[in-house]
């Protein structure tokens, strides 16, 4: 009864963490609030402890220990201890790689590898990589509560689900329900608010196990780019978030391996989102990464190069805004990393190479939906295969047309109309360059008729347009989320005046969240806007609507972007009752002023 051992587990977690965490207590085992630390409270740290007991016992007890698992039990044993010698004395980073290294020698000497070079020393070096690399991405990613330990326990959940259909491996199924039923019970102390961490004999621990599961785990899909695709969406997340952090740290001039609150949870909470809305949101990305894994495992490639693209454009995109919100100071690239933070910068910036490597994501799907739809959503192997042979032509000429015409010119957050017809221009000049490449080269395609070659090419600019526009609109998208999330506790105001003024007026609160407004009504004499809505903020008549807003939105001061309207009686009338009720009354000036010199 394989349930049964994930019964155990869960068990012996529940009972033993409590004990644990009395004697993290009693060691002065703790972590005391720091200003590079997310916890407000002094908490005990060697939850860890209690995880790897539960799981150990109940890996015995269920006779998952045999000769096939021996070699990733006893490297996940060897980072374990590693994880408490540090927690403990605190080890330096140094030390604890070649404590890694050490535990992957383990598994890896057994003859688990990633199969996807030739070469047997490349996939051994490969496997090094993923092992030391999964780990520590973990590790990292254990920085809110709840976070690391519900991660891996939907990693661990997708992982058991696949060894349970290959049906080939039973005992990696047994040691992955253990590990599940050790994760579930320490989470029920750890979803926030926390009252134990797993500290690093827990996080390294669980990393280290889940990556060795991963590859100790034999896959059904045929294609040998799914050896490698399936493990790197299970752990999409921790990848992503480890790559967040390494890039923004190094353009701060900062070493990546310091702790610090600029991590995905820290970045989102940042956003707005309170810390249990944070932690929720990630399991949702972890969940749909798993998904797409199964996609691939099932050996749906017509979808799956579809869906996984999509899905890694989009968290990429929310990553990279993400990391433009300022969670910890700048400071000058200085220091042992300054020559890396300006490289960072000037390939961030100046290159544009991280909207470059997006555009090659976004440049494949849309050729391949071209394609694929023109194909009644199905592609046979042929087809596949000149979808392949024919893709470097697609992307030259579509890079090419993206750089005349100024596509890496724009900047995301100012995105507007001027930049649309940008994008159209650059889109309709890869049209017609890959159309005319290849009616030149393969002319022999369905008979060179125009339905063969052209309906998929309108098709390619349709659905390029579609991710061009959308990717780089998504910026201002998530602006206007962050402002109404930024806006939820500033203060109420009116803005007298719906013309292009007030437009700018409240445009310029709403990215603009320190000044405090928070618009929640325009007042115009012009009958004509009156219902209309500006900026989400709606038109609710002339002056004499401003005694209703007192009462239902309780505003604290009114913007005027009008000329003056105290002359006239509704003006002075609306004056007199700011006065009355104590309200201030701020008059919107915009002008040039001329600089001595």
């Amino acid at each position: 009864m394989p349930w049964l051992s994930f019964g155990i587990a869960l068990a012996c977690s529940l009972l033993l963490v409590p004990v644990v965490r009395w004697l993290s207590f009693r060691t002065n085992r703790i972590a005391y609030p720091r200003k590079d630390r997310w916890n407000p409270r002094p908490t005990p740290t060697l939850g860890g402890v209690g995880m790897f007991v539960a799981f150990i016992a109940a890996v015995l007890w269920s006779g998952a220990a045999r000769p096939d698992t021996l070699p990733v039990l006893f490297g996940a044993a060897i980072m374990f201890f590693v994880g408490l010698y540090d927690d403990y004395r605190e080890l330096s980073p140094p030390a604890k790689l070649i404590g890694q290294i050490l535990a992957a020698a383990v598994v890896v000497f057994f003859g688990y590898q990633i199969a996807f070079f030739k070469f047997d020393l490349l996939n051994i070096l490969l496997t090094f990589v993923w092992l030391v690399g999964i780990t520590n991405a973990l590790n990292l990613l254990d920085n809110m509560d709840g976070l690391a330990g519900g991660i891996a326990l939907i990693v661990v959940a997708f992982l058991g689900a696949f060894f349970f259909k290959a049906g080939n491996q039973p005992a990696f199924l047994l040691v992955s329900l253990s590990l599940a039923g050790a994760i579930l019970g320490f989470l029920v102390f750890n979803f926030p608010p926390a009252s134990i961490f797993m500290g690093d004999s827990g996080s390294l621990f669980l990393g280290f196990t889940l990556a060795s599961l991963a590859v100790a785990r034999k896959t059904s899909a045929s294609n040998v780019l799914a050896v490698v695709a399936i493990p790197a969406l299970l752990f999409l997340l921790p990848i992503l978030d480890t790559t967040l952090v390494t890039i923004t740290r190094l353009m701060r001039g900062q070493s990546p391996a310091q702790g610090g609150r600029d991590h995905t949870s820290h970045r989102l909470i940042a956003f707005g989102l309170t810390e249990r809305q944070a932690v929720l949101s990630l399991y949702a990305i972890a969940v749909l990464s798993g998904l797409a894994s199964t996609i691939v495992e099932s050996r749906a490639y017509d979808f799956s190069l579809v869906f996984v693209p999509v899905l890694i454009i989009a968290l990429s995109l929310l990553a990279a805004y993400l990391g433009r919100l300022q969670v910890v100071p700048d400071r000058p690239p200085d220091g042992q990393y300054g020559a890396l933070a300006r490289v960072a910068v000037q390939l961030a910036y100046r290159q544009r190479i991280f909207e470059i490597l997006l555009d090659f994501l976004l440049i494949s799907v849309a050729y391949y939906l071209a394609w694929w739809t023109r194909y009644n959503w199905a592609l046979s192997d042929a087809q596949l295969t000149f979808y392949l042979r024919t893709l470097p032509l697609a992307l030259a000429g579509t890079y090419i047309s993206f750089f005349a015409f100024g596509v890496y010119r724009g900047v995301w957050e100012f995105i507007g109309v001027q930049d649309a017809m940008g994008f159209v221009r650059a889109v309709l000049g890869a049209v017609v360059l890959v159309g005319l490449a290849l009616a030149l080269l393969y002319p022999e395609f369905h008979g060179g008729t125009a339905q063969g070659i052209w309906v998929p090419i309108f098709l390619f600019g349709v659905f390029l347009f579609i991710g061009l526009a959308a990717s780089r609109a998504s910026f201002r998208i998530l602006d206007q989320l962050y402002t109404r999330q930024a806006q939820r506790v500033r203060m109420p105001v009116v803005v007298y005046g719906a013309g292009r003024a007030g437009e700018m007026a409240v445009r310029w609160m709403q990215l603009n969240p320190d000044l405090g407004y928070h618009p929640v009504a325009f007042l115009d004499d012009d009958p004509r806007k009156w219902g209309r809505v500006i900026h989400g903020i709606k038109v609710v008549g002339d002056g004499s609507r401003f005694e209703e807003i007192l009462r239902s939105e309780t505003p604290v001061g009114l913007v005027l972007t009008l000329d003056e309207i105290s002359a006239t009686p509704q003006g002075s009338a609306l004056l007199a009752l700011c006065r009355r009720e104590g309200l201030w009354v701020r008059r919107l000036r915009l002008d040039f002023e001329e600089v001595d010199l």
